[in-house]
């Protein structure tokens, strides 16, 4: 029905009360109220398109305005999806990268070109703003579903192209010998050796490491069993959770150098705890531990300890994931396949083991015509 009205100003307007039918959940009638129309037609155009887009669409839920309510409703269902650790980082990137060009803006009004224009923000800010641009979708289109609005508008924006940042490659990973150099420093701390010689020698993730028990450990066999990680869970507590992937779980073979130093250090780390009265003993004892409380290590341990020791020795520095990289590197040039190679490192998508034999391929390439020129000797 279009009424005519005066507004404040005292011109003319036009409006329409428009019945929409019964809710099919609430069983209510739904009406809904349209003003500010300058003409009689605008406002029976407009009125007919919404008739149009409830038959085609259903009703609109209005109780739900914002970007924030539909993120909580979104997070709440998402929560049971994934693992705690993947919970906890998706919590972290909306509230350090998302809402504060969201929250609290009304979702109906938000339009194409300025989600484009955060887009374009991201890009130049963040290193994963394609996972960032991914979630802040996920929630528009959470939106459609609940019949807030009509349409996605993440899904008519442009992914900018990333720019690249030149980064050394000698400075990914330690070669042969400035791994043993490392290995050098830390050797008169047993733990730290043991650390980051098993990191070296297995290529473990750094949550792998550190949830390992000695269970975990076949001295007779030889052999480490991965079963689970590490990682930081609900308001980033430190939980053991199960390997990402089925390719994760894994049991390799460990050279016999390695298992000695372990062995070295599951003795040192008995007889100091003893001292504080904690029995090492049990079946479920983690491997590397305070000796004072008995407690596992934190997960950035490690971390903190690599870059303490490269600072000291004025070392070159890399990241602490550079060591999975120095074992995967010295496997191919061992000879090993990348087959076996992506078994062994608990690869689940062999792209990631090529990317890494690429690299080395291209290293030993440089190296052919000397090699060859040596091999000739004239």
């Amino acid at each position: 029905m279009i009424k005519k009205y005066t507004k404040k100003d005292g011109s003319t307007a036009y409006m329409f009360v428009a019945y929409l039918g019964i809710d099919p959940i609430t069983r209510k009638q739904k009406r809904t109220t349209r003003r500010g129309f300058k003409t009689e037609r605008e406002a029976k155009i407009a009125e007919a398109k919404l008739q149009t887009e409830v038959q085609a669409n259903g009703f609109l839920n209005n109780e739900i305005t914002t970007f924030k309510q539909v993120y909580d409703l979104w997070l709440e269902q998402y929560k049971h999806t994934v693992r705690e650790s993947t919970y906890q980082r998706v919590v972290t990137l909306f509230n350090t990268a998302i809402l504060e060009h969201f929250d609290n803006v009304s979702i109906k009004s938000i339009t194409i070109p300025y989600c484009q224009r955060v887009i374009n923000k991201w890009n130049d800010k963040y290193k994963d703003m394609k996972a960032i641009r991914i979630y802040t979708s996920n929630v528009f289109e959470y939106a459609v579903n609940l019949k807030i609005i009509n349409e996605n508008p993440f899904k008519h924006t442009k992914q900018p192209r990333k720019k690249e940042t030149p980064q050394e490659d000698s400075y990914a990973y330690y070669s042969r010998d400035e791994l043993q150099t490392f290995l050098g420093f830390v050797e008169d701390n047993l733990v730290d050796y043991a650390i980051f010689r098993t990191l070296a020698f297995t290529g473990f993730r750094r949550g792998e490491l550190m949830a390992l028990t000695w269970n975990d450990i076949n001295f007779e066999k030889k052999t480490i069993t991965i079963n689970k990680t590490c990682a930081r869970g609900n308001n980033y507590k430190p939980i053991i959770q199960p390997p990402k992937t089925k390719s994760s779980y894994r049991t390799i073979s460990v050279d016999d150098k390695t298992l000695s130093i372990l062995k070295q250090w599951k003795v040192q780390q008995r007889t100091e705890s003893l001292k504080f009265g904690h029995n090492t003993l049990k079946k479920d004892q983690f491997v590397f531990t305070n000796v004072k409380t008995n407690k596992r290590l934190y997960p950035e341990y490690c971390n903190k300890v690599l870059a303490n020791v490269c600072k000291k020795h004025n070392f070159k520095q890399i990241k602490l994931h550079g060591f999975r990289h120095v074992h995967c590197s010295l496997l191919f040039e061992a000879g090993l396949t990348i087959q076996e190679v992506q078994d062994r490192l608990g690869h689940g998508d062999i792209k990631t083991t090529m990317d890494i034999y690429a690299h080395v391929t291209e290293k030993q390439r440089d190296q052919v015509a000397e090699k060859f020129a040596n091999y000739i000797n004239f």
